[in-house]
Parts: structure tokens; sequence; C-alpha cells
């Protein structure tokens, strides 16, 4: 689930080494913020001079163990894992028992809420599809060939601005002209979509 960066262990290796009590308080914190793109920081300045001091940690370690559960989270959310992968997955990312507990339990206690704010937002793309409608056109033959068989297709994808975000909807068509084997190669790309979602 997670990629193994520098960065990803040495937050690891800090957080294997804080009071476990005090943490899960504070991943439950980083929970009701994360997800939330207009929420740059989690703790004001004054919470984290706090939280350093209770912690026994600078202010890049700070930064760096809430950036990790952060991303934390946001990875278990798109990825929409259990607590239980979760806790493994932590765990042969080096992280250590017991807090992988304290994720994994913060996580199947608060998941629900991140993942309904998490659909709110869009992953960086400005239009949704909001409907398509197709349409085929067979052409049987032509002066120049007459046994020929010319099967095209015409999807419109409307895409529209994300819902609910206080947004009016101003919707966009696109236009696509498909032959045959394009459009079987439009549908196994689909395939391989939906496969990935499932």
């Amino acid at each position: 689930m997670f990629s193994l960066t520098k960065r990803l262990t040495e937050a690891i290796g800090i957080t294997n080494k804080l009071d476990q009590k005090v943490f899960s308080k504070v991943l439950n914190r980083v929970i009701q913020k994360a997800g939330d793109p207009q929420v740059k920081k989690i703790f004001t300045s004054e919470e984290e001079e706090q939280l350093a001091t209770i912690l026994k940690l600078d202010s890049a370690e700070l930064d760096n163990v809430l950036s990790l559960s952060r991303y934390i989270f946001e990875q278990a959310a798109y990825q929409n894992a259990s607590a239980s992968n979760l806790h493994t997955s932590l765990t042969q990312a080096g992280m250590e028992a017991q807090p992988a507990e304290s994720f994994s339990k913060v996580w199947h206690e608060s998941r629900r809420v991140l993942v309904k704010k998490l659909q709110r937002f869009t992953l960086g793309a400005p239009k949704v599809l909001s409907s398509i409608d197709w349409r085929f056109n067979l052409n049987m033959s032509s002066q120049a060939n007459k046994k020929e068989k010319d099967i095209k297709s015409m999807l419109r994808l409307t895409l529209g601005k994300p819902g609910g975000l206080g947004e009016a909807s101003e919707d966009e068509d696109l236009c696509v002209e498909m032959g045959q084997e394009d459009l079987q190669k439009f549908y196994e790309k689909l395939e391989i979509i939906q496969k990935q979602i499932d």
C-alpha cells in the first residue's frame, strides 16, 4: 500500500518511539482534517509547539509525523483498506505493532467520514462525467464498393463541474466518433478500469 521512501521510513522510525496514548489522540485530529485540500495545516502554530513539547520532537520531526499520518489515512481511503489490511501494511513498512494498532483503530472508527469527505473532491480533474449518449451509423455500401460495411459510433460525453461543492454546473459536450476497432479498444480499456475499481 505504501512506497517506502526515505522520508516515510524516517517518519515511521519517529512514530515507533512516540507515547501511543498521546499519539492516538493526535491521529483522531489528523483523520478529522485529512482529505480536505483546503486544510493545509492540521494544528495551529501554538498547538504544534505544545504538541512538539509533549511528544519530545523538534518541529521538523513533528511535521514529518503529521504528514505521514495524513498520508497513511488518505492512502487507506483511496485503497479502500480495511483496518486489518492497514495494520498489516504498516507493520510490513516497518511500523511497530503498537503504533500500527493505533492507526488501524482510528481508521476503523472514522474511515466512513474520511471516505465521504474524499468523494466530494475530484483528483485534480476539472470536470466529471455526468452523462453519456451514443448513436451508431451503419453504411452498407457506397458507389466505390458495393459490399462495404462501415460501422461508426458517435459518443457524446457530457462533462460538468463536480457536484457537492456549491458551484453551478456548466455542462460541456464532448463528441467522439469511433470505428468498430477503436470502439473495441475503448471498451477493453473501460473493462480494465472497472476491474481496478472493483
